[in-house]
């Protein structure tokens, strides 16, 4: 059973001022007491209230800001009891155009009570620092390097394993389909690929190798955009957009989240895909020395600037994708999950050691490398290629 909660309990402290104050030290004590309302009180009882509006009022009709603020205060306002049951208050400001105050019970003033303090939640969010997820064959991974929460290491595992089976199967599309190309219709693609001048832009063939080897990474792209993984990468994001926020882990909330994340990794593969590109066409016909140098320069300054950009793009386009409310529903889980861990380690920050270990990285590369290892088994077992370079 949830505790009652009462007026008290949401209250908000704004120091109060008094008749004979000068209008200009009312005004100082509105804005910081960030309320929108400032009591105006004499022996503690409130008598009073200055708001924007009537502020607004006294400017329009020339008050002196030195004049008493008794002179412009609003005489209409709300006194409520701090023992009212704050859903009970709640139903009364609902109703009302006029500012309350909170009162004991000899009239006293304690503080301001606005309807979205009574609508707050009554317990504070841990504070659970940078969070970081991963999107897994079996749901959303979440961390804030101290707790994690969701799909443990096998599912790390598995996720680095499906990396790089797609990486395999878009070398087998691509090389294979240049291959057919060239033996069935006489297309000399596979060799453009193969040349050892690929990307050296000295003749068309050289450009055409470049673009050949290029496609492997934008089919990589595409064949994660067909997987429901990229679902659930967009839910891993909208959750932690929301977590971020302090919104409720509701399902019609985190529906309106934003599916592209500024910390994703795809935004660090785009920094280096845009480097990696830049520099190869800016170094184009560039003699060796100075303006090579000059051409590297360029492509980070360039890279610096717009690979945060790229990396949205390449999220919404290709690695995530518009989630299921299954997916959502399950990384609501994973992160109520990951809140409920880390509240007894609200403000912890954790050894690099065990942020490390809980980002997730080291499970992924243990998968890639255990697949390509039974890869290579199976090449020796059977005699046959499978992974293609």
């Amino acid at each position: 059973m949830n505790a009652k909660v009462f007026v008290a309990d949401r209250l908000q402290r704004v120091p109060p001022a008094y008749p004979d104050d000068s209008l200009l030290r009312a005004a100082e004590l509105l804005a910081q007491g960030g309320a929108g309302v400032l009591p105006i009180v004499e022996f503690g009882t409130p008598i009073g209230v200055l708001t924007e509006s009537r502020l607004r009022e006294a400017i329009q009709q020339g008050a002196d800001w030195l004049e008493p603020v008794a002179q412009w205060m609003d005489e209409a306002f709300l006194r409520v009891p701090i023992d009212t049951p704050a859903d009970e208050a709640a139903e009364t400001l609902a109703y009302s155009e006029q500012p309350a105050l909170g009162v004991d019970s000899w009239g006293r003033y304690v503080g301001v009570v606005t309807l979205a303090g009574l609508a707050a939640r009554p317990i504070s969010l841990p504070q659970v620092g940078i969070i970081g997820g991963m999107a897994t064959p079996l749901g959303v991974y979440l961390t804030n390097g101290v707790v994690s929460a969701g799909a443990g290491t096998l599912g790390l595992m598995l996720t680095g394993a499906l990396l790089f089976a797609l990486f395999l199967l878009a070398n087998w599309l691509v090389i294979g389909g240049m291959w057919w190309a060239q033996e069935r219709l006489g297309v000399p693609l596979y060799s453009y690929y193969n040349s050892p001048f690929a990307g050296q832009w000295f003749l068309l063939s050289d450009v055409m190798g470049l673009v050949l080897r290029s496609s492997i990474f934008v089919v990589f792209l595409l064949l994660m955009r067909l997987l429901p993984i990229a679902g659930t990468h967009a839910a891993e994001h909208m959750v932690v957009h929301a977590i971020e926020r302090g919104e409720p882990l509701t399902l019609e909330v985190v529906r309106r989240m934003p599916r592209v994340h500024p910390r994703c990794g795809t935004n660090l593969v785009a920094g280096i895909v845009l480097f990696l590109g830049l520099a190869k066409v800016f170094q184009f016909g560039a003699p060796e020395g100075e303006a090579r140098d000059l051409a590297l320069l360029m492509a980070l300054l360039l890279t610096l600037m717009f690979w945060r950009a790229f990396g949205g793009f390449l999220q919404w386009v290709a690695t995530t994708k518009p989630p299921t409310d299954k997916q959502l529903l399950n990384a609501i889980r994973v992160g109520e999950e990951l809140l409920r861990k880390a509240r007894p380690y609200s403000g912890a920050t954790p050894p690099f050691g065990l942020r490390l270990l809980n980002s997730g990285v080291l499970q992924i590369f243990l998968g890639a490398w255990g697949l390509m290892a039974l890869l290579y088994l199976l090449e020796s077992w059977l005699g046959i290629t499978l992974v293609v370079q």
